[in-house]
């Protein structure tokens, strides 16, 4: 069993339990090993699913879900903005899921762009530099749409002031 799908069985498997698991049960029921299962909570706990450790086993617990501070903001900047752009949301605490474009053709364009670093975005901008790769706003004439999370509330605020004042928020 692929490593996705798998760990969709263990999210399945433990809302349907009315009873810790233990790794090794779930080792046993998916025909991997129990490290794996350890390994496939630890991934699937990162991305806010509540999965409990007891000393009993694996409960899932809904109740507890994290609230995730997500937006959608529309921007609009050159192409050489692309690092301070991305730089701003991080610096203000942000992270960027992903980038999407409006289409005439397609309705929406969406690419996952999980950036949450300088590293990432630099990665991410040098692509852009020489001019051999075009950015996906380019489609729409530098409007696009972001998905980003913060730890709060308040900090989603300051990624858009801090945006918009730069220029970078489009209206």
């Amino acid at each position: 069993m692929e490593g996705e799908s798998r760990r969709k069985a263990i999210i399945d498997t433990l809302k349907q339990s009315d009873k810790p698991l233990s790794g090794t049960e779930l080792a046993g029921q998916l025909g991997v090993s129990r490290q794996c299962v350890v390994g496939d909570i630890a991934l699937l706990r990162a991305t806010s699913e509540e999965i409990i450790a007891t000393n009993k086993g694996y409960i899932y617990n809904p109740a507890f879900k994290k609230k995730r501070n997500i937006a959608t903001i529309k921007v609009c900047h050159k192409s050489e903005d692309i690092f301070d752009e991305l730089c701003t949301i991080i610096d203000y605490g942000g992270k960027v899921l992903d980038t999407s474009v409006p289409s005439p053709a397609y309705g929406s364009i969406r690419v996952e762009l999980p950036i949450s670093n300088r590293i990432e975005a630099s990665d991410h901008a040098e692509k852009f530099v020489d001019g051999t790769s075009k950015h996906l706003s380019e489609l729409s004439g530098g409007i696009h749409f972001h998905t980003i999370e913060a730890h709060d509330e308040i900090a989603l605020i300051r990624i858009q002031k801090a945006l918009n004042e730069k220029g970078y928020l489009a209206k």
